[in-house]
């Protein structure tokens, strides 16, 4: 997705006016980087909603420290901006937000459109919580996570890479994630396609060279 609505008196919203006071623009500029991080990372085979970047990436790209990082997100899981499973920070909520406008992809439309159908089969609203309140089918979402993760073969990198037209090196791409067994930081390899976005975003000028270790 390339962008989603954001409405002009976000700042005066209470929760969002606890996080100001709390911690100024640095924590209401922090909460819409990571909702444009997730929302970056939705396809039509990815609708997890999950921020797949961890303190460290994101405290690097934003100038903070990685433990302020974290400290602010778990004041916004407290105050009910995100959720927390398993220390996996999601945002179901940005679903209310998507319109079929904001992609050209025809399934992801449909997908949208499904969404706001009332009791959808794959989301439904939870009857007697906020408006805003959506969730994921269970089932289904546990089926998502259940999924292993199988590494790219170096030409599914190159056909992502081409379709986004990016000159990252396919090659250089998989030999250095096969080198630290497809890990990223400390944590396993989710979605190899978040990690290609990452690279575009961390080293524009430099994406062939897989040994700079921005990732």
């Amino acid at each position: 997705m390339k962008w989603f609505k954001h409405d002009s008196d976000a700042s005066i919203d209470a929760k969002m006016e606890r996080l100001i006071m709390r911690y100024g623009l640095q924590g209401y500029g922090l909460y819409f980087y990571c909702l444009e991080l997730i929302v970056a990372s939705i396809e039509e085979h990815n609708l997890s909603f999950e921020l797949e970047h961890d303190a460290e990436i994101i405290g690097h790209r934003t100038g903070t420290h990685p433990d302020q990082v974290q400290e602010m997100m778990r004041y916004m899981v407290d105050l009910g901006l995100f959720e927390n499973s398993n220390g996996q920070i999601t945002c179901y909520k940005i679903v209310k937000r998507l319109d079929s406008s904001m992609t050209s992809n025809p399934k992801l439309r449909q997908i949208i459109k499904g969404f706001h159908a009332k009791n959808h089969d794959g989301v439904m609203t939870v009857s007697g919580e906020s408006h805003d309140t959506v969730m994921l089918d269970k089932k289904r979402k546990e089926q998502n996570r259940s999924k292993r993760f199988t590494p790219p073969t170096v030409k599914e990198v190159k056909d992502y890479c081409d379709e986004r037209k990016n000159g990252i090196d396919p090659q250089c791409f998989v030999d250095f994630y096969e080198t630290n067994g497809w890990m990223r930081g400390k944590s396993k390899i989710k979605d190899w396609k978040a990690c290609v976005r990452t690279w575009e975003k961390n080293n524009p000028k430099k994406n062939n060279d897989y040994t700079s270790g921005v990732i």
